[in-house]
């Protein structure tokens, strides 16, 4: 007697997954590795067997950019219809802040450019808060353990590997006035290399310490945290088996401290970071 089971339909998220391949011919391999995952776990992505994750759902729409890019940042939580008039002004108000009280601030030159869904990246804000200075983070948790708290939408023109961007919280005082408590930092998680940080603001995760924020320096030979505010003082991160880099921060929002409440838009022209 013939059985009448019916057979396990395969998932629209795996053939989603094997048609960006194609589309992008990549391999699983050439995938994992612009994704921040396994080969195996690209493999039962793409079988079925195994859901990816909503960051790495948001990192799947990122390649693949709207439209086709919709349907993985769908699957991530990322509210579509949001998509039409995608800007970093459109963050939900659940989050702690609101934009309107913030202002924006980078480390390059960006452009302000941004016409439609189409040139956004999806960016997940973590529940991770960095620290700028030696305060012991409230909790030391990894990257793969972490929620997702909410979906931010940016310009592409700002994010060279769109598929890395994370956002976090930053608190503390050591990157005074540069970088105020409370901001916001969105990071580029591709840029790891020691000498391409060389001057630049990054994020540093120490096993017992968390996650530190400051301006990177190599000098005669040792690596450096270098804080703005010069109360404190630098932080050798030259053991690399301690100190792992994160990546570089490539633009932050924040309070305004001299607007005293008073609400203020973004900057139309990002001032530079303070050297």
């Amino acid at each position: 007697m013939r059985s009448t089971a019916q057979k396990p339909q395969p998932s629209e998220w795996a053939g989603r997954i094997r048609g960006l391949l194609d589309d992008l011919k990549l391999s699983q391999a050439e995938l994992a590795e612009r994704v921040g995952v396994s080969p195996a776990t690209v493999s039962r992505w793409v079988q079925g067997r195994q859901e990816p994750t909503a960051e790495f759902y948001v990192a799947l729409g990122n390649l693949a950019r709207p439209p086709h890019g919709v349907y993985f940042w769908e699957r991530a939580g990322v509210d579509s219809a949001a998509l039409s008039d995608a800007s970093l002004r459109n963050v939900p108000v659940s989050m702690p802040v609101k934009l309107r009280d913030l202002k924006l601030v980078s480390t390059r030159k960006l452009s302000r450019q941004l016409d439609g869904a189409g040139n956004a990246v999806a960016i997940p804000l973590l529940n991770i808060t960095a620290y700028g200075d030696r305060i012991p983070p409230r909790q030391n948790v990894t990257v793969s353990e972490v929620a997702i708290e909410e979906i931010l939408l940016a310009p592409l023109a700002w994010c060279p590997h769109p598929e890395k961007m994370i956002a976090i919280h930053f608190d503390g005082e050591s990157m005074l006035p540069t970088i105020t408590p409370g901001s916001l930092l969105f990071i580029d998680s591709a840029i790891r290399e020691r000498d391409r940080l060389h001057q630049r603001i990054a994020v540093i995760a120490h096993r017992d310490l968390g996650f530190k924020v400051a301006r990177f320096q190599r000098i005669s030979g040792a690596d450096l945290l270098i804080s703005a505010n010069y109360k404190f003082l630098p932080v050798n991160v030259t053991n690399a088996s301690k100190w792992k880099i994160f990546g570089e921060v490539m633009w932050w929002i924040s309070r305004d401290p001299e607007s005293s409440g008073k609400s203020s838009q973004p900057a139309e022209k990002p001032a530079p970071a303070q050297t």
